[in-house]
Formats: C-alpha cells, sequence, structure tokens
C-alpha cells in the first residue's frame, strides 16, 4: 500500500505536457498576418518555405502553383486562416488535415537525399516563416515589437508548433536560440530551386486567369502589368529574409530600395485612414462567420490535376504537329 501510495504522488507531480493552440483572434499573430495592409509583404512568406529543399521538391512535384496559381493562392489562404482561429474546431481539425495530407508525402531531392513531409524541421517551416514575417512586417510597417511583444509571439508560436504536432523537444526555447537555428538553416540548408525561381519570376508576372468575365482579360492584363507586378516584383525579392537575399545575391538596387519604402509608407497611410475593422483579410470575416471554404487538395486530386495536365500537354503537341505536315 505504501509502494502504490509513492507511485500515485510521483503521478500527481508530474507535469502535463503543453498543449497547442490557435493564436487566434486579438494575438499579434492573427492581427498581423490578418491585415489588408500587409498582404503585399505577406507573399513572399511561401516563397520561404519553398526554399526548403524537402518542401520545394515536395511542391514542385504534387503542388498545381503552375498550372492553377489562383486556386493554389485560394486554397492556401483559407488553410492559414483556419490555421489561426481559435473559434470553434477549426484550428485543431485543419492541423489534424495537414498531418494526414502531408503523412504520404515523400521521396529525393535533386541532391540525392531523401525527405518526409512529416519531419519536424520540415513540417514546422510554416509556423517559423510565420513567426520571421510578422516580426520583419511590423518593423517594415514602422511598428516594431516591443521585447515583451516578441516573448509574447514567441509562446503563440511554440502554441501553433505543438497544435501542428511538433514535438516540444524540436522547438527552441527561445526566440534568439530560433534564429540561431533558423538562420544556420537559411544559410546552409535552404536553396534558390526552381519552385523559388518560379514564385520570383515567372508566378508573379500574369495577371489572375478571369474563368466568368473572360471579355475582361485585357483589362486585367494591363491592370496587373502596371500596378500590380510593379509592387508584387519589389516584394517578391524584398521582403525575403536579408540573409537568404545575401546568400544567393538576387539583384536589388538603391532605386529598388527607395521604391520598397515608399511602398511601405503608403501602406501605413492606408492602414493609419482604413480602420482595423476594415482591413481585415475577407477569409478571416467568412471564417469567423463559421464558413469553412475549400479544403485541402488531396494527393489524389493532384494525380488527376496532373493528368490531366499531360493530356492537354500531348493534345497541344498533336495539333502542333497537325499544323505543321499541313503547312509543309
Amino acid at each position: 500500500m505504501a509502494q502504490l501510495k509513492a507511485v500515485s504522488g510521483t503521478n500527481a507531480h508530474k507535469t502535463p505536457e503543453r498543449q497547442g493552440r490557435a493564436p487566434g483572434r486579438g494575438s499579434i499573430m492573427w492581427d498581423t498576418l490578418t491585415d489588408m495592409a500587409n498582404l503585399p509583404l505577406m507573399l513572399p512568406i511561401a516563397t520561404m518555405q519553398s526554399a526548403l529543399p524537402a518542401v520545394g521538391t515536395a511542391v514542385n512535384k504534387y503542388g498545381i502553383y503552375k498550372s492553377d496559381p489562383q486556386a493554389r493562392g485560394r486554397r492556401t489562404n483559407w488553410s492559414m486562416i483556419r490555421f489561426l482561429y481559435d473559434g470553434g474546431d477549426f484550428a485543431h481539425q485543419e492541423a489534424s488535415n495537414l498531418r494526414a495530407l502531408h503523412a504520404h508525402i515523400k521521396g529525393v531531392n535533386p541532391d540525392g537525399s531523401k525527405y518526409f513531409a512529416l519531419n519536424p524541421k520540415t513540417f514546422r517551416i510554416v509556423p517559423d516563416t510565420f513567426l520571421d514575417a510578422v516580426i520583419r512586417i511590423r518593423q517594415d510597417m514602422g511598428k516594431p515589437l516591443t521585447p515583451a511583444e516578441e516573448e509574447k509571439l514567441y509562446q503563440e508560436y511554440v502554441d501553433l508548433c505543438l497544435l501542428l504536432g511538433i514535438p516540444q523537444k524540436d522547438i527552441e526555447p527561445t526566440l534568439k536560440d530560433f534564429y540561431v537555428y533558423f538562420e544556420d538553416l537559411i544559410l546552409n540548408t535552404m536553396t534558390y530551386n526552381e519552385t523559388v525561381q518560379f514564385l520570383t519570376t515567372t508566378g508573379i508576372e500574369s495577371a489572375a486567369r478571369l474563368k466568368y468575365a473572360k471579355r475582361l482579360q485585357p483589362l486585367a492584363n494591363e491592370f496587373h502589368r502596371r500596378f500590380v507586378y510593379p509592387t508584387l516584383r519589389l516584394c517578391a525579392t524584398r521582403c525575403l529574409h536579408p540573409l537568404y537575399r545575401e546568400r544567393f545575391n538576387l539583384p536589388w538596387s538603391d532605386r529598388d530600395e527607395a521604391r520598397y519604402q515608399k511602398l511601405c509608407r503608403r501602406l501605413q497611410a492606408y492602414a493609419r485612414v482604413v480602420p482595423r475593422a476594415l482591413r481585415y483579410n475577407p477569409v478571416a470575416y467568412l471564417v469567423m462567420l463559421g464558413f469553412h471554404g475549400p479544403g485541402l487538395v488531396t494527393l489524389q486530386e493532384l494525380d488527376k490535376i496532373e493528368t490531366r495536365k499531360q493530356k492537354r500537354a500531348q493534345q497541344r503537341a498533336q495539333e502542333k504537329q497537325q499544323k505543321q505536315a499541313t503547312e509543309g
């Protein structure tokens, strides 16, 4: 009996494992990443994720970012908002769905090394890039975080990692330790791969395809060329982590920097004039109203998309051959 009491006493004093949760409304991460004033500065988050070889390779193999970038963008936006939202069971369900989807994503990197999407160092790249982006966006928008806010943000990040299923032992104890890890990742692991090249060049050059108002496509193309593309081109490079830009010697001039600073001043002015309630990402409004939105694309759907892409490519090749034969 005495032995049983001793065992019970030991269990009673055992520290329970910390449970993950979404940052939610009122958090620094939610307020920063759902603010439309910050949207142009957020776009390169996906690029930094793709710079990790395992992510870049997997996205290039399984992703639809080239064949249907608008659909990929919409799904990513919905997924991010659900993952950050603290209402209902949105975040926990999204984390579970993300793990289920990535459980079957594995393969070989261009250098011959193997990758597995659920490897903690790979799977946590999403909250890693969220954390880094929030800090740098707040700086560029003229509202740098105080030490107390940085500590609060880091706790939000840790909770997000735990929600995603990242073990506590694979998470650095402090923000300073995190940046030692993250900067080493940039300098020694990340690459300037095919996916990154597409996202920073070809992927931002064309306007979104209009599916229901195709007659307006020329106007959309011209608007994109004159107003949207210049902003995307600036942010696609400048909003990458400075160590990454330096390591791969990405072109950036003093004139580019001046134009970027001008853009940030305009975004800051927009944020001052427009109330926060009117600057919400529209998807955030819908999620708060209970709408789930489009789910994550499955590997089966990706296979079907890839099959359709190959068929269309074959048809175009056959049509080209027939045309050449006819002209000949």
